[in-house]
């Protein structure tokens, strides 16, 4: 779902971010020749482990200036009566919250909306604010709570084989799939890899990212790698922390 040019799929770490990489790798003809025979006769399936997801930090205020800009605009939108019925709907801690605040009730509920930490937003938000809240917040804020677990890990599969890429998904547990690599870093470290700041190889060979797999495969399809970097870091992303 897209609103005012933006769209989910643009945004890492998501679901929709990921079925883009996976449209991505499969239009890639240098891919397609450097991964020849990768995973024909062992399994090529990857997990990428994120760590430190940095989501109990953050609060709402926190996430890219685009996003926040457009709640700004919804709030200064909504006709002073809409302001009233949404705070009146409120969940009564909530309510209780946004009068304590100094200020008028359309500024106290925005400010107590944007200081939310992200770990908390999806129980906190009641539905008559999320019908009036941009649809791409509400898409973001699902994806928040469905595919960050343990508060701060996301794990994205990735099946790899013979020069295409046959499915990702972002599941919950190490158990959901089969594989036959994992690749573990911290947020940063992927945020820099898929902002074209790094490369895998250096990465796993610096001791930057921890692997479990034979590394003697990825060096052996070390180009293919590389352009599974390469392709990364040419699909529009933008970074939710």
């Amino acid at each position: 779902m897209s609103i005012q040019g933006y769209a989910t799929e643009q945004f890492f770490p998501t679901e929709p971010w990921l079925q883009q990489y996976h449209e991505a790798i499969n239009a890639d003809e240098e891919y397609a020749a450097e991964s020849e025979g990768w995973g024909v006769d062992f399994d090529g399936a990857f997990i990428f482990h994120i760590t430190d997801v940095p989501l109990a930090e953050r609060t709402v205020a926190d996430l890219p200036g685009e996003i926040v800009d457009l709640i700004d605009e919804t709030f200064e939108g909504l006709p002073d009566e809409r302001i009233d019925d949404i705070v009146t709907a409120a969940p009564d801690d909530v309510k209780s919250a946004i009068e304590a605040r100094d200020g008028d009730v359309r500024e106290a509920a925005h400010d107590e909306l944007m200081a939310v930490s992200l770990d908390d937003i999806a129980d906190w938000m009641w539905p008559a604010l999320e019908v009036e809240v941009p649809p791409l917040l509400v898409d973001l804020i699902e994806q928040v709570d469905q595919y960050i677990v343990d508060g701060d890990t996301v794990y994205a599969y990735i099946d790899l084989y013979d020069t295409e890429c046959r499915g990702v998904d972002v599941i919950t547990s190490l158990d959901e799939r089969g594989y036959g690599f994992v690749i573990t870093g911290e947020y940063d470290d992927w945020k820099d890899l898929v902002g074209g700041e790094a490369g895998i190889i250096d990465q796993l060979m610096g001791g930057v990212m921890d692997l479990d797999g034979d590394m003697q495969k990825i060096l052996q399809y070390s180009d293919a790698a590389v352009r599974l970097t390469d392709i990364a870091a040419d699909t529009e992303s933008r970074f939710l922390f």
